[in-house]
């Protein structure tokens, strides 16, 4: 088969119109231009297409079967054209990717709020994982990207810092510590019962290396499974606990306080994890941006203990 696109398209156009002129004009050719490209298609198909007139051209019997045949396959291909062309331009498409819960109830949440409400056509699909778990799923390309930490350097992964997340402490509003000085030390840390998260958690291995930092070895009086938890006890007076500064803003900081810690404090780098030789789609492209941009703002509205007090306070 020797079938072109635009003859068949043409000779649609043509069918449709009654005229060879309109549908030149369509396809921004001369209507001699357009007469002989007719012509070479019905000479590869061998029959005749139309029954011309000085006035008209009306369809043979040959071209209403042939019309019948192309018409909805055309059609088509113009939605298939149309969709990969959204899909380039960002404007559709499905993106899947992990991220660390801490990321994932605020930040990612955020921008992926104002993504669908710009790109409503594109699906996403989010997964939280832990580190370790996210980096393998990055790998195994079972998702387009990861928005983690990356311990350590891998050949097979690119890594493009998002921002920097201090660690800090949360104790009971009004505890000793909120008194004395504006950074706690470690020192002071230990003589806490602490309440932790497991230990496969980033909070619980920037806390154990701001201890072993301090020559400080401890056991926690109370591990919990999430964040939550952990300042319900710490509310109810139980202990303190850790948390990355990012989360502050996110989580009910009633009769809670945000205490920093003693430069340098343990923070983690969190990034867009993707594998080097897997290129993010146009979509995710766009959401990655849009993620930046999201970061940016949160930078210059206000984090750590200024947001945390605020949001106990609306909550309260």
């Amino acid at each position: 088969m020797n079938f072109k696109l635009r003859p068949l398209a043409g000779f649609v156009l043509a069918a449709h119109h009654g005229s060879f002129s309109i549908a030149a004009n369509a396809l921004a050719m001369t209507p001699p231009a357009f007469s002989q490209m007719i012509r070479e298609l019905e000479s590869v198909l061998g029959v005749q297409l139309f029954e011309r007139t000085t006035r008209r051209v009306t369809l043979s019997e040959a071209g209403r079967q042939m019309l019948a045949m192309v018409e909805h396959p055309l059609d088509d291909l113009e939605d298939a054209w149309r969709y990969m062309r959204d899909i380039a331009g960002g404007k559709r498409g499905r993106i899947v990717f992990t991220s660390l819960p801490s990321v994932a109830f605020g930040l990612a949440t955020a921008t992926l709020a104002r993504f669908k409400t710009h790109h409503p056509e594109i699906t996403v699909r989010l997964i939280e994982e832990a580190d370790m778990t996210l980096l393998e799923r990055v790998l195994l390309r079972e998702v387009d990207f990861g928005i983690g930490t990356l311990p350590m350097a891998n050949p097979e992964l690119n890594f493009r810092e998002l921002l920097r997340d201090e660690l800090i402490a949360v104790v009971p509003a009004g505890h000793a510590l909120t008194k004395t000085r504006q950074r706690a030390t470690w020192e002071e840390l230990a003589r806490q019962s602490l309440v932790l998260l497991p230990r496969q958690s980033i909070t619980r291995n920037l806390s154990e290396r701001g201890f072993a930092a301090a020559g400080i070895n401890v056991e926690p009086a109370y591990e919990v499974a999430n964040m939550v938890t952990a300042l319900g006890m710490v509310r109810a007076g139980l202990g303190i606990t850790f948390m990355p500064s990012m989360v502050l803003r996110e989580l009910n900081m009633k009769n809670l306080k945000a205490v920093p810690l003693t430069h340098p404090a343990p923070e983690r780098v969190i990034g867009i994890i993707r594998r080097i030789d897997r290129p993010l789609s146009p979509a995710s492209h766009t959401f990655i941006e849009l993620l930046f941009d999201e970061t940016r703002e949160w930078a210059t509205s206000g984090t750590g203990q200024n947001v945390a007090e605020k949001r106990g306070k609306s909550r309260a």
